[in-house]
Order: C-alpha cells, then structure tokens, then sequence
C-alpha cells in the first residue's frame, strides 16, 4: 500500500466514525494528541519530527525540552568557555510552549546571578 492509499483508507475509517489519536510523549508520561489521517501516515515514518510538531516545536527543540524534563538551561558561560548545565530559576517542567518562550528569553541559575 502507496502513501495515497493509506492516507484514502484512513480518510474512509475517519468518515466513518474513526478517530486517530497517539499518546505523544511528554512530561511525566505523555499527551494524548487527535491526528489527521495525514499525520497518521506521518507517525510511520517520521514519528519524531511529528511528535515535535504536535508540541509545537522543532525536532533539536523537543529533543532539548523531553531530555531536559521542560527546563532552561542557564544562559551563562563557564570558565572554559561552554553553556551553563544548570536550569534557570523556577523555569523548570514547563510545557512546550511555556519552554520556548522562557528559552527566548534566557536567565541565569543560581550560581550565575538568579
């Protein structure tokens, strides 16, 4: 079965009553998301870059936002030179959209000036 097929026998089963949902991992154990019959498609063969995009983010940005548990890392430099591993203050289990606008912004931890 081509792409078009699969996408016209999934668009039948939605006419018919079907829904598509996927549990889309998240913080804390995953979100639950409705898909379109293309993005079911999309689920086997590039789940990733939907998972992404049903957050609301790129694919380097939800790699970033799962790995570190929806926190902002520090915007400062360490001595030799590399990004601050420490979260931002009270930026921390934030949900996508709360992440990316806190990322934008930036802020220090702690040690670095909170």
């Amino acid at each position: 079965m081509d792409k078009a097929e699969f996408i016209a026998a999934l668009q039948i089963a939605q006419e018919a009553g079907c829904q598509f949902v996927v549990g889309v991992p998240s913080l804390g154990g995953s979100s639950t998301v409705a898909l379109t019959p293309e993005q079911a498609y999309r689920l086997t063969t590039d789940k990733q870059a939907l998972f992404a995009e049903l957050m609301g983010l790129s694919v380097p940005e939800y790699i970033e936002w799962r790995e570190s548990q929806g926190s902002v890392y520090c915007s400062a430099r360490t001595k030799q030179g590399k990004q601050c591993r420490n979260f931002i203050v009270g930026a921390t289990w934030l949900e996508p959209d709360e992440w990316k606008a806190q990322r934008a912004e930036a802020g220090y931890c702690s040690a670095h000036g909170a």
